[in-house]
């Protein structure tokens, strides 16, 4: 499934690389206009794609839960999931599923995902921490949503995913509450997805080579707030993941301050969303509650 929202023109190509590896290909559209999907409806027609249209932007969280009411209903066992922006090299899937195989107990897998290059940049994007390895394969505490595949029946059993994120870290939530049902998140080291981290640039801080995202404000904004709330929820069980995360926080938000624009509107934005988290609000932002 591939969820869109204002698709670029590219989505296309994702798309037909997406039929060649995969059953059925599942558009979920998060209220994109009719004109931004008209681009798509080529691509569509000749692979046979079902597209679902939510009429607004519900969020991310709540575009993967239809992916995988959708997919339990036909009794799919396992989901794909994709970001617009990415693109996937022709044996992706194929690796992935070669890695289910290699890893000695598969049952107990409830996501696989690949590795991440930066299409822009061309490095690849490490997943937080990893608890073992083996040949192709490694364990990892989270992964993002873009490439994975989700074993159906271990998503619909710790519940899906967080729709009161709305969006950013749904992705790390999901693979923590499949890490408490028992399952474990299975990175496959062969398989490589390029796939576009915001508007990812790198800058040199002294002897370090350093991210920069350039994320605007309101993402700023999900992004503090939700770690909040997953710190608040997941640090007794994963205090390891939540103390890197707490690390990973400070250093984007340094890195922001030097080297990216609109740093008083987006620090403005972060103290909103650690405010929010801290008070439980969830769901789509709104200006500052009473």
């Amino acid at each position: 499934m591939v969820i869109t929202y204002h698709p670029p023109h590219g989505c296309a190509d994702l798309l037909s690389e997406l039929a060649a590896q995969t059953d059925r290909v599942l558009i979920v559209d998060n209220g994109s206009p009719p004109e931004s999907l008209d681009a798509l409806s080529d691509a569509t027609l000749r692979i046979g794609a079902v597209v679902m249209r939510l009429g607004e932007n519900l969020g991310i969280a709540r575009a993967l839960n239809v992916a995988l009411d959708y997919a339990h209903q036909h009794n799919y066992r396992w989901l794909a999931t994709f970001d617009q922006d990415s693109r996937m090299t022709q044996t992706m899937i194929a690796d992935m599923c070669r890695t289910l195989t290699r890893y000695p107990d598969p049952a107990a897998v409830g996501l696989i995902t690949p590795t991440h290059v930066d299409r822009k940049l061309g490095f690849t994007v490490k997943n937080r921490g990893h608890e073992a390895s083996g040949t192709e394969w490694r364990i990892v505490a989270s992964t993002m949503t873009s490439g994975n595949l989700v074993k159906v029946e271990a998503a619909t059993g710790v519940g899906g995913f967080d729709d009161s994120l709305f969006i950013d870290y749904v992705d790390h939530d999901f693979c923590l509450r499949l890490r408490d049902g028992g399952y474990r998140v299975l990175e496959a080291t062969q398989a490589v997805l390029l796939h576009s981290l915001g508007n990812l640039q790198r800058r040199r801080f002294g002897f370090l080579r350093v991210s920069v995202t350039n994320h605007p404000a309101l993402r700023r904004y999900y992004m503090s707030r939700n770690r909040l709330i997953l710190w608040r929820r997941h640090w007794r069980r994963y205090p390891g993941w939540v103390a890197r995360d707490v690390r990973r926080f400070c250093s984007e938000t340094l890195w922001m301050v030097l080297y990216e624009g609109h740093v008083p509107d987006k620090l403005q934005m972060i103290w909103r969303g650690i405010r929010h988290g801290w008070r439980g609000i969830r769901g789509p932002y709104k200006s500052d509650p009473a």
